[in-house]
């Protein structure tokens, strides 16, 4: 598995289907019947609900929430209560209508940029209903360091570990670091006329911020024809999500459109 870059490798075992997350919410309300709830941003007592905050919230309770300043247990059991009363049954209203078949894509929540937001997993379900193939090989690049490049090479044959990379570029890249230009050649995940905020999983997929798949305008962010990654909106870079294959250009001269 590719080394751990910036806190965003997360466990694809936190991913479910809304279905399987209402059912997890009827657990939760369940015992708010009885009085029992994470209202007040406080964890009862009773060990019941506390072995459903770890089981399904876990990795935000335990984990996130001791990483990131912005992020307390409170603010997480507060959200716990939102989503099992309100939001989890919102999310087929405020989703459904992105994706062919939202109903058999796996969603997670996830702290970022100073809340909680939802993710929707880059597998091989989402590949199937988007392109109606896995087999869709595209060229882009990706901006990274040495570091990076030799992990890159020491990973790109025989395992499958999803890549965010760009096709087009608007404005100078925001790291120092990443000072090499790499031109790949892969297998397409998704591609998206702006940055969606991808992060990896721990089993090499990727997952994009549902917040970011609509642009400016009311303009869908995800591309069913990958030419509509040329449009960009926001003017900052767009986003291909591939399985890499191949290195076929270092260092490669980039026009960028600025």
């Amino acid at each position: 598995m590719a080394y751990e870059v910036r806190g965003y490798l997360k466990p694809e075992s936190e991913f479910r289907t809304i279905e399987e997350w209402q059912d997890i919410a009827r657990e939760f309300l369940q015992l708010q019947s009885k009085g029992v709830d994470t209202r007040g941003g406080i964890l009862p007592d009773d060990p019941k609900i506390g072995q459903l905050v770890t089981k399904y919230f876990g990795w935000l309770y335990h984990n996130e929430a001791a990483r990131y300043e912005l992020l307390t247990e409170k603010n997480v059991l507060d959200f716990i209560e939102d989503f099992v009363n309100h939001k989890v049954w919102f999310f087929p209203r405020e989703f459904g209508d992105l994706f062919a078949d939202f109903t058999k894509l796996r969603y997670a929540w996830f702290y970022s940029r100073g809340d909680i937001e939802p993710y929707v997993l880059l597998d091989s379900e989402f590949v199937q209903q988007t392109y109606g193939t896995e087999r869709f090989k595209v060229e882009s690049f990706h901006w990274t360091s040495e570091l990076g490049l030799e992990n890159l090479r020491k990973h790109i044959v025989g395992k499958r570990i999803a890549l965010s990379t760009f096709t087009h570029q608007f404005k100078k890249f925001f790291r120092k670091e990443s000072t090499t230009l790499v031109k790949l050649q892969g297998y397409l995940v998704a591609g998206f006329r702006s940055d969606v905020k991808s992060f990896a999983t721990d089993t090499g997929l990727r997952a994009a911020n549902l917040y970011r798949m609509i642009n400016p305008g009311g303009v869908p962010n995800l591309c069913t024809d990958l030419e509509c990654t040329d449009e960009n909106g926001t003017y900052l870079w767009n986003e291909i999500v591939i399985y890499p294959t191949n290195i076929i250009g270092i260092n490669q001269s980039y026009e960028s459109k600025i």
